[in-house]
């Protein structure tokens, strides 16, 4: 019987254009990251099913990575495949029956779980199909955006759901779940454990214009509010009932506090950014001192919005 430590070169010959120790941060916003001990991309369903079958036969664990966004990966990196969607997963498209009518009818968007959240919006944009103007300004995948429901205050993702596409890893049959079966809450839903593959949403027809001169509006509000030319991967906290957990941490002082090659955006305090070749160790020691000073001087436990992933 082959050891489970030798599954790396089973891997090799089975998924030919799989990379070996690839540096995460190469894969991230933050870019920051240890090495993945297999990355490879998956073009098809068939092809995810083949990777999740390896996995499930050789206990290998598999981890399906997004758009590297709300993703802060340990610097020993991550151990068994990660797996990125690209190819069928990226097609939008409009389902039998899901083209809008005249009026401002209702309108279905089939999307693939690895379409960027920025092409699904240009789509929409381009169809005259409204509601997705929220996000704009969001990196991430439809997948990675689905399961953590994101979005602004002014909406989210999850209202917009019309059904939910998964697939199973151990039998590798996939299932479609409507709206009511589904739960979305702030940045989370009921899909946490779920391999994404797909969504259909329910938009509504509008003025192009419209629609372009809303995008480009939340666009400008987050220039002006938020360090978006810089490495990081967003908000680092959920907003606790009361005020923001951006205002928690300025009025800590905290604006502007470094660890390492990490430091509080003096921006948009609520954001971390890697300015100078930051570790994950650096992030998670501020967001500890973080954690710390606001639990002390408001009573508050800022709750983290973003992942961590991999090896300690």
């Amino acid at each position: 019987m082959r050891s489970r430590s030798d599954w790396k070169e089973e891997a090799a010959a089975a998924f030919p254009a799989a990379r070996f120790n690839e540096p995460m941060r190469l894969h991230t916003t933050f870019k920051i990251g240890g090495p993945a001990d297999c990355y490879l991309e998956a073009s098809s369903e068939a092809g995810l099913k083949a990777v999740l079958r390896f996995g499930v036969r050789r206990r290998v664990p598999v981890f399906l990575l997004g758009g590297g966004s709300k993703l802060l990966v340990a610097d020993a990196g991550i151990r068994g495949f990660v797996v990125r969607l690209t190819g069928d997963f990226e097609g939008v498209s409009f389902p039998a029956g899901g083209r809008a009518a005249p009026g401002g009818a209702a309108a279905r968007v089939a999307v693939g779980a690895g379409v960027r959240v920025p092409k699904l919006l240009s789509f929409a944009a381009a169809k005259g199909l409204a509601g997705l103007e929220p996000l704009a300004g969001i990196p991430g995948t439809v997948g990675g955006a689905l399961v953590m429901n994101a979005g602004t205050r002014e909406g989210s993702i999850g209202d917009l759901v019309f059904s939910v596409r998964t697939l199973d890893p151990r039998t590798g049959r996939t299932a479609v779940f409507p709206r009511g079966r589904l739960r979305f809450g702030y940045r989370k839903s009921s899909l946490g454990r779920s391999v994404v593959v797909g969504c259909e949403l329910r938009l509504k027809a509008a003025s192009k214009v419209d629609i372009i001169t809303r995008i480009r509006e939340y666009q400008r509000r987050r220039s002006l509010t938020q360090p978006i030319y810089s490495n990081n991967i967003g908000s680092i906290f959920k907003n606790p009932p009361g005020l923001p957990a951006a205002k928690l941490i300025e009025n800590c002082g905290l604006k502007g506090a470094v660890c390492g090659g990490a430091r509080v955006s003096t921006k948009h305090s609520n954001f971390i950014e890697n300015f100078s070749r930051a570790s994950s160790a650096d992030v998670l020691e501020l967001v500890s001192r973080i954690r710390s000073v606001v639990r002390a001087a408001h009573g508050v436990d800022l709750e983290l919005e973003m992942r961590v992933v991999g090896d300690a």
